[in-house]
């Protein structure tokens, strides 16, 4: 293709035969990437279905280490964006386990405190008893006997 070619569609330099002013896009193929052209605003390259079709490069013809260079580009483009994705990926795992962690640490919290209620109310339950224990620990003292053993068969 030349420099400036064209499949052209105008009556004059700006505005498509259906009398819309063209518009500058830029080129997404391989060979032309980033390469600017004007075009019809209704024609769709996707579609199709609308304007006539109207084409001119806007920019010179590129060269072959800029095509080089500007295709390495966009794929380090697509590759970092890849890597972003994932990253993103990676984050929203990491949140959702510190959202668990978190439940699960709430949990555990309300468990000690009713841990820590049954403690108190058997403690107390225990303190009206402190006479009984002391007193078979005094006992075993007078017998000569140890005095673990009977300590701890009463506590057990």
């Amino acid at each position: 293709m030349s420099d400036l070619s064209s499949n052209c569609g105008c009556k004059d330099g700006n505005k498509c035969f259906c009398g819309i002013p063209v518009t500058i896009k830029k080129s997404s193929t391989t060979d032309n990437r980033g390469r600017r052209f004007e075009a019809c605003k209704l024609y769709s390259p996707v579609t199709k279905l609308e304007g006539y079709n109207y084409f001119r490069w806007f920019d010179r013809t590129q060269t072959d280490w800029q095509r080089v260079i500007i295709n390495n580009l966009n794929l380090r483009d697509n590759m970092l964006t890849k890597e972003l994705e994932l990253k993103q990926e990676k984050l929203t795992t990491i949140k959702e386990e510190g959202n668990r962690l978190g439940m699960d640490v709430d949990r555990l919290k309300k468990k000690v405190t009713l841990v820590k209620a049954e403690n108190s109310r058997l403690n107390g339950e225990c303190s009206n008893r402190n006479g009984f224990p002391i007193t078979i620990c005094v006992l075993a003292l007078l017998e000569n006997e140890p005095i673990a053993t009977h300590c701890e068969q009463h506590y057990l």
